[in-house]
């Protein structure tokens, strides 16, 4: 049986050989990155089936001061005032966090969490390695917090799940535009910009590039930060980071 296998994959091969075809060369790359004002890893991949691009994805995923307790815990939270959107907030950070060979614990000072050797969120995620740890462990369900592993989850973290927007913005929706525009116009994403467009009697803001319509309207689709990627530029980077 093995040898009828055999012969039947080397006439298949040859066969494939005569008519002048070959196997298409398929190649993946990834990247992380700091998005959304340096508030959140950033993580793409990029697929290219001969060169071409087929097939790309883009997340986020949030920082650990991202998710705090509801009340304060005795010796298991921490409460600082913050300034958040609407201003001063008071929140119950979890006192440490640990994954990969990463501890954070939580820092008045940084009003939120450092590392041992006094490394902000920023500071740490800023690094692929440690972005990428951040990204595996969260997947895997594998960070502690206070030595628990059901508090900072996919389902928490990640934007994909946690329900990030709410009924006020389409993340999502935002999201899956901007990847079918990279699949469609590549590295000229780069290149787009915004226009007013009318869309259901409402003009919005919309990124496009030359005649192309992205249909995207998030603000960081093309909008360089120092200190941030945009979306485009995260896209690109797992696009560059094929070998």
């Amino acid at each position: 049986m093995k040898n009828g296998k055999f012969l039947f994959l080397a006439a298949a091969s040859l066969m494939l050989a005569a008519c002048g075809g070959k196997e298409p060369v398929v190649k993946t790359g990834e990247a992380f990155g700091l998005v959304h004002g340096a508030g959140y890893v950033g993580y793409a991949t990029v697929t290219t089936t001969d060169g071409k691009i087929t097939a790309a994805t883009l997340t986020e995923y949030c920082f650990p001061s991202h998710v705090t307790a509801t009340e304060a815990i005795e010796g298991k939270t921490t409460t600082l005032t913050i300034t958040g959107k609407h201003g001063e907030e008071t929140k119950n950070f979890y006192n440490e966090v640990k994954f990969g060979t990463y501890t954070l614990t939580v820092d008045a000072e940084a009003k939120g969490y450092k590392t041992a050797d006094g490394k902000t969120e920023v500071q740490l995620f800023g690094n692929d390695a440690a972005a990428k740890a951040w990204k595996e462990a969260i997947v895997a369900g594998n960070v502690e917090v206070n030595g628990v592993k059901t508090v900072m989850t996919n389902d928490t973290i990640c934007k994909d799940k946690n329900g990030y927007g709410g009924s006020t913005f389409d993340w999502k929706g935002n999201r899956d535009k901007t990847v079918a525009a990279f699949i469609a116009q590549g590295e000229k994403i780069t290149t787009a910009t915004t226009k007013k467009v009318t869309v259901d009697e409402k003009e919005k803001n919309y990124w496009v590039i030359g005649e192309y319509e992205t249909g995207a309207t998030w603000t960081d689709f093309n909008t360089r930060k120092e200190g941030s990627l945009s979306y485009a530029e995260l896209l690109v980077k797992a696009l560059n980071a094929i070998k």
